[in-house]
């Protein structure tokens, strides 16, 4: 059984496979090929954590050090996301049943053209539009355009938000 230490050391070391994976691949990577390229990211079965009412699911076969090294590399914005179509998940022969998925997938940092209070994101137009005018209409800060660097291909036409 994984000691905490041990979920924690574990999770550091998933963290920086997962950036270097997607840096390598230098455009969209799914959490199905994290999960096959990544050792110790996910196992066969469900979490055995509760889930909180309204949480959403990004994955649903992590394991507690897959959780936080993913966790990890989105909140220290290691590597940017960008909300898509189930559609991608199912062209690779994927798909998770849970009505509370939300599909993404991971973009080098320098992809993201917003940065949110949370995280990197790499956002529609519409998308962009919408969370600056909310944060000037509630006064909160932490949301600013970037202009994205290059990077081979992004998943933009699967975009959905």
């Amino acid at each position: 059984m994984n000691t905490s230490k041990q979920v924690v050391t574990q999770a550091h070391q998933i963290a920086d496979e997962i950036v270097k994976l997607v840096e390598r691949v230098d455009g969209p990577v799914t959490l199905a090929q994290v999960e096959r390229e990544i050792a110790g990211f996910s196992k066969k079965e469900p979490p055995s954590w509760e889930r909180l009412a309204g949480e959403v699911v990004i994955w649903n076969q992590m394991t507690a050090a897959g959780d936080q090294a993913l966790r990890e590399v989105l909140y220290e914005r290691r590597v940017a996301i960008q909300s898509v179509s189930p559609l991608l998940y199912l062209l690779e022969g994927c798909f998770v049943s849970d009505p509370a998925w939300w599909p993404i997938v991971l973009l080098p940092a320098k992809a993201a053209n917003l940065e949110s209070p949370t995280f990197l994101i790499r956002a529609t137009s519409g998308y962009q539009d919408f969370c600056m005018a909310k944060a000037a209409a509630e006064s909160k800060t932490g949301y600013r355009l970037l202009k994205p660097g290059s990077v081979r291909c992004t998943a933009d036409r699967f975009a959905v938000a």
